[in-house]
């Protein structure tokens, strides 16, 4: 089974994940540069524990923003097509009639309606 990947558009991805990864190891750093005769196993865990979900969120958010979009452009693909169809229907229903003028094929003298010429 083979799969269509978009390399293009997973690189975004790639730079979301080590931009948060360079950011959990800058916020390791400066908790060991500001606190280094503490122990600071508790803090790093807690900034490792909020990039873990907060990069996973922002990934989901990217995913479907991505998917919004190529729905959204498929959808208007399909509305163009479907206008562009339905004019081709109108046009091609009219002329079958051959309709000629405002009032059909016999024009102006067609039936006279209401007009009290009786």
């Amino acid at each position: 089974m083979s799969y269509d990947v978009n390399h293009d558009s997973n690189w975004k991805y790639v730079i979301a994940v080590v931009v948060m990864a360079v950011i959990g190891v800058l916020g390791v750093l400066v908790i060991t540069i500001i606190r280094p005769k503490e122990d600071n196993t508790i803090l790093i865990t807690m900034v490792l524990g909020f990039l873990a979900p907060t990069t996973l969120s922002l990934l989901s958010l990217m995913k479907s923003q991505e998917t919004h979009l190529s729905v959204n452009s498929r959808l208007d693909d399909f509305m163009t097509t479907a206008r562009e169809a339905s004019r081709a229907e109108g046009i091609i229903e009219g002329q079958s009639m051959r309709l000629v003028g405002k009032k059909g094929p016999q024009g102006d003298k067609g039936d006279k309606g209401d007009s009290g010429d009786s």
